[in-house]
């Protein structure tokens, strides 16, 4: 395991998740390095609605993605995928050492006011704005993150059925990374029909699929874990 970035908020949400994906425990230093780093970008200029975590210099000048690999274009969806991603991350860190960390809670509380004013204009519980920010969104709530809003998991998965395209992927949503968050719930009603539903085509994706980047290494993994988890 390469040593916890310092100046990208990206590249350490990166290496945090590769951790935990990868079922790699993290040294103290390198959970206290984490932790500071993304605590340090709570309440900056690029924060998603202010007080959650924003994306550094080194980050703008570079492309970012999803943890499975596809790249994020548009600005708010970015810096909502980062925020959500950095409060998964700082509740992956922090489950031993268990500190009230006040960046999180104030994110949290930020996150939390946004979905309830979507859904006051009429989305539905459990998602956000469009498919890659309620994925991450997924990714957040799968961690035990935003308190008792979590319980709507399961619901917001339910959106998945509404946006099936016929060949086993879903419209809007992107296909690795919601089966990254289908993958860490699968015993979820709706989790278990969207990765029925998704199955003939992840076994001719991981046909197909070479390991060539760390990229391909983690979708192919998603891919057999999803298949592992209906066996």
């Amino acid at each position: 395991m390469e040593p916890i970035p310092i100046h990208s908020l990206s590249a350490t949400i990166d290496r945090v998740n590769q951790a935990y994906f990868d079922g790699v425990v993290l040294g103290k230093s390198a959970r206290e390095q984490a932790v500071k780093t993304i605590l340090s970008r709570a309440s900056t200029t690029n924060s998603y609605g202010r007080k959650t975590f924003g994306l550094t210099p080194e980050d703008e000048r570079s492309r970012t993605h999803t943890f499975t690999g596809e790249g994020l274009t548009s600005p708010a969806s970015r810096n909502h995928i980062h925020a959500e991603e950095a409060c998964r991350c700082l509740i992956l860190l922090n489950r031993t050492a268990k500190r009230r960390l006040a960046e999180l809670d104030s994110a949290s509380q930020t996150l939390l006011e946004m979905i309830q004013r979507g859904e006051a204009q009429g989305k539905a519980k459990g998602t956000f704005c469009c498919g890659p920010c309620t994925v991450a969104l997924w990714r957040h709530l799968a961690v035990g993150g935003l308190g008792s809003y979590a319980k709507n998991l399961d619901a917001g998965l339910g959106a998945l059925a509404k946006h099936r395209d016929d060949s086993g992927s879903w419209r809007r949503f992107p296909f690795f990374y919601t089966l990254s968050a289908l993958a860490e719930v699968p015993e979820l009603q709706n989790a278990k029909r969207a990765i029925r539903y998704a199955l003939p085509e992840c076994e001719k994706r991981l046909v197909k699929l070479k390991p060539t980047s760390e990229f391909s290494r983690r979708r192919r993994a998603v891919l057999e874990r999803i298949l592992e988890s209906n066996s």
